[in-house]
């Protein structure tokens, strides 16, 4: 019993000391009010190391303190170590994830664009996106979203990808999210047709050269001018077709990595394909962050006449496994072949064949000068014609 009772007195003594060394410890270590008494007075740090306590208070960080994310010893700043740099990975392992797939990594850390120490913690676009894309930041500020939106309102910088790498579709979504009334049907003929047929951004920015970027659906039951909405066809919807030849194979037969007027019929008129089909969009080479509204666009030339010239460029974009698209380059006037027509003639407006040009002149012409030609032999025989 005595010997029972001299280890449990050890045992609750040994525990007494480990608490009270916890509590030493505790006692001793950095809280954000002693860092504050030096980093809260920019006259003793300096204005790169100063940090508004006000602010900070209000920002979950605050909520971990300091010592969360900058590692001091008990004599900081007397002991000459520097203190390691932050590290977000602790706390935001599946946002450090997600920014390790995109554009951005290894090109951005995570404070070039946001601020710790404030309570909402994006720096303004000047201050980060700015950085590196002056040029669109200039663009955007000078536009009406200025006072509306922020970049990442439009553009998620965990997940950045390419603009070529984005489908038209999800671009409109960025604009529909608050321009879900936007008012086309007043004066745009097949208002919902167009609106699936054509990327926000070709009309409601400068954004250079005018492309067709061609889709693969889903044909089921759809008709984009009436009802239902386009249903673009997955990457795993389209291994189940090929297999596991690559989804460019559907179109790209000779796998040569550029598509041809031949190879488009080919698809076109395999009955092994008939669930998926191509949707055309309207698209731009560039991306522009100049919007507005531009009254040329309201006019159907824009497209249907001046477009031509342009419109010859287009290309197949394939989704991939990951979700982005990967756009393959088709023949020159391939699109304006639906019909198995000249590749480079369109029913309207200017074309580039010339001798079809002057072909349809002919045709007018000679169409106007016969019917002139009748109502003055009309008028000519009159007299005649009523004697008998």
């Amino acid at each position: 019993m005595v010997l029972k009772a001299k280890f449990l007195i050890i045992c609750i003594f040994g525990f007494m000391m480990l608490v009270a060394g916890i509590g030493i410890s505790s006692s001793s270590a950095m809280e954000t009010d002693d860092c504050l008494e030096c980093h809260g007075d920019s006259s003793i740090v300096g204005e790169y190391l100063y940090i508004d306590g006000t602010q900070f208070a209000g920002t979950k960080h605050a909520e971990d303190g300091c010592v969360s994310c900058h590692y001091v010893t008990d004599d900081h700043p007397d002991d000459g170590v520097m203190p390691e740099k932050e590290s977000c990975d602790m706390c935001h392992e599946d946002t450090i994830d997600e920014l390790s797939k995109g554009l951005h990594a290894g090109n951005a850390e995570c404070t070039d664009c946001h601020d710790p120490h404030a309570a909402k913690g994006l720096k303004s676009p000047g201050e980060s996106c700015g950085m590196c894309h002056e040029e669109a930041v200039e663009e955007y500020l000078n536009s009406p979203h200025a006072g509306n939106a922020v970049c990442s309102d439009c553009h998620s910088p965990h997940t950045a990808i390419s603009y070529l790498e984005t489908s038209g579709f999800e671009k409109n979504k960025q604009c529909i999210n608050c321009h879900e009334g936007a008012g086309h049907s007043e004066w745009l003929l097949r208002n919902k047709l167009h609106m699936q047929a054509t990327t926000c951004i070709s009309c409601h920015t400068d954004s250079k050269g005018i492309v067709i970027t061609m889709y693969i659906e889903k044909r089921e039951d759809i008709k984009p001018d009436k009802e239902g909405e386009i249903d673009l066809a997955t990457y795993q919807d389209l291994t189940q077709l090929v297999g596991d030849k690559g989804v460019q194979s559907l179109i790209d037969t000779n796998g040569d990595g550029s598509i041809t007027t031949a190879e488009l019929k080919e698809f076109n008129m395999n009955s092994k394909y008939k669930s998926v089909g191509l949707w055309g969009m309207l698209s731009t080479k560039t991306a522009s962050h100049s919007y507005g509204i531009f009254e040329d666009r309201r006019d159907c030339s824009f497209c249907h006449a001046a477009g031509p010239k342009a419109m010859q460029t287009c290309y197949v974009a394939f989704p991939n496994q990951d979700g982005t698209y990967s756009r393959v380059a088709v023949e020159e006037g391939a699109v304006l072949d639906p019909l198995f027509a000249t590749a480079d003639f369109y029913m309207v407006g200017s074309t580039r064949n010339d001798i079809l040009s002057i072909l349809g002149l002919l045709i007018i012409a000679g169409g106007l000068g016969a019917a002139c030609l009748h109502g003055t032999f009309r008028i000519l025989t009159q007299k005649n014609r009523r004697k008998h």
